[in-house]
């Protein structure tokens, strides 16, 4: 008889902990449940906010419009690995840029984020700078081309798409009023990041120096003044390179670019202890100027390899974004995306509530009856608790 005790004792006791442990299962994923629905309601509340920001500093947008904003928020942002709160603070950023395509310019700039994985306010600054400085007026597809080439680039050589682009970002419309095109501009940043090991905004200085010593221009704020012109024109003579040309006797000022392909020429034939070559580098300005023109010039035939990569660059852009929309993390903000969405397609009615209501109602039992669980004396009520989850379903 004690055996027979001993053995349904153990039975009871097994049963209740199985009981128990089911309940405990069942409350976890209801209390996942609820998490992830209050995570997606937070969500739809940012996008919400978003939404009404775009609508207030935009009359011309229509509530029909702004709706089908929203609802394509989600799709959009899911093609890059992004939350649709990004998209929409994209697509705000855009509207007060002015752009018209704000849509079109949200997305690029989501693109670009994901292929460079650079922050949403470096891969703005990008695209208006260069839709800026080269007169894009806001052509998607001419900014992609540039925005491909400069991924290219910087794929092809292990340079670092934040550098390249800030770089970029900060020279390029001096490079473009003194002629420089944005492949051009893209090749000699891209090789004095490589080369000099020089930052982003290093390069980008260094660039805007070279740039207006040889088209003459002076500058105060960079310490470009007449003799310093005068000093780095009579470096260039000495290696036999002149700044100037006479075509049909009008006299202008060289392509800064055929310039720097000629001292090039000349300059790597000099010996390491030339005076011509130190004296040019000290022209420059010496430090990341001087740094910057070395490296260039002991390398230009990778600035023309990289200015072909630029020409190549088709879809580049496009392709390291994928990559990352695939990763781990893009996926993650894919499912977070469908299930906020999904959320927000019943958020108008009072399923969401009455779904959360009854949700943290059997949370609170849940919680309630746990906190006794403290000896074996109370574990048995985990039978009585499996079958109240059993009538509740």
């Amino acid at each position: 008889m004690a055996m027979a005790g001993n053995s349904t004792g153990r039975s009871v006791l097994s049963e209740a902990s199985e009981s128990l442990r089911k309940y405990i299962s069942v409350g976890a994923g209801i209390n996942a449940l609820v998490s992830r629905t209050r995570e997606a309601l937070s969500e739809l509340r940012e996008a919400d906010t978003l939404l009404t920001q775009i609508a207030n500093e935009n009359n011309r947008i229509s509530k029909a419009e702004l709706e089908n904003i929203g609802n394509s928020a989600f799709d959009t942002a899911s093609k890059y690995g992004k939350s649709a709160a990004g998209y929409l603070t994209e697509f705000r950023e855009a509207s007060r840029a002015g752009y018209r395509n704000a849509a079109q310019i949200a997305e690029l700039s989501l693109a670009a984020q994901g292929a460079g994985s650079m922050a949403g306010e470096l891969a703005d600054r990008f695209i208006t700078a260069a839709d800026k400085a080269y007169g894009l007026g806001g052509s998607v597809s001419k900014l992609t081309e540039v925005l491909d080439g400069s991924f290219n680039i910087s794929g092809r050589n292990a340079i670092s798409m934040t550098e390249l682009a800030a770089a970029m970002s900060a020279a390029g419309e001096q490079a473009s009023r003194l002629g420089i095109g944005a492949d051009e501009t893209a090749a000699m940043l891209g090789t004095m990041i490589s080369e000099a090991h020089q930052s982003g905004a290093g390069a980008a200085d260094a660039f805007e120096n070279i740039l207006l010593l040889i088209r003459q221009v002076e500058d105060s704020g960079k310490g470009i003044d007449a003799e310093s012109l005068t000093r780095y024109g009579e470096a260039c003579r000495a290696l036999n390179v002149s700044l100037k040309e006479t075509k049909n006797g009008i006299t202008s000022l060289r392509d800064p670019v055929e310039v720097l392909k000629d001292l090039s020429e000349a300059y790597s034939k000099l010996n390491a202890g030339d005076t011509r070559k130190t004296n040019l580098l000290d022209a420059a300005g010496g430090g990341i100027t001087a740094d910057a023109l070395d490296a260039v010039l002991n390398n230009y035939d990778l600035y023309e390899q990289m200015l072909s990569q630029y020409a190549q660059g088709a879809g580049s852009m496009a392709k390291k974004a994928a990559q990352t929309a695939g990763s781990w993390e893009g996926s993650m903000n894919r499912l977070s995306n469908t299930w906020t969405d999904t959320i927000g397609n019943i958020a108008d009615s009072d399923a969401v509530v009455t779904l959360v209501n009854g949700l943290n109602g059997l949370l609170s039992v849940v919680n309630s009856v746990t906190k006794g669980l403290g000896s074996f004396g109370t574990i048995g009520i985990g039978a009585g608790i499996t079958a109240f989850v059993k009538n509740f379903a």
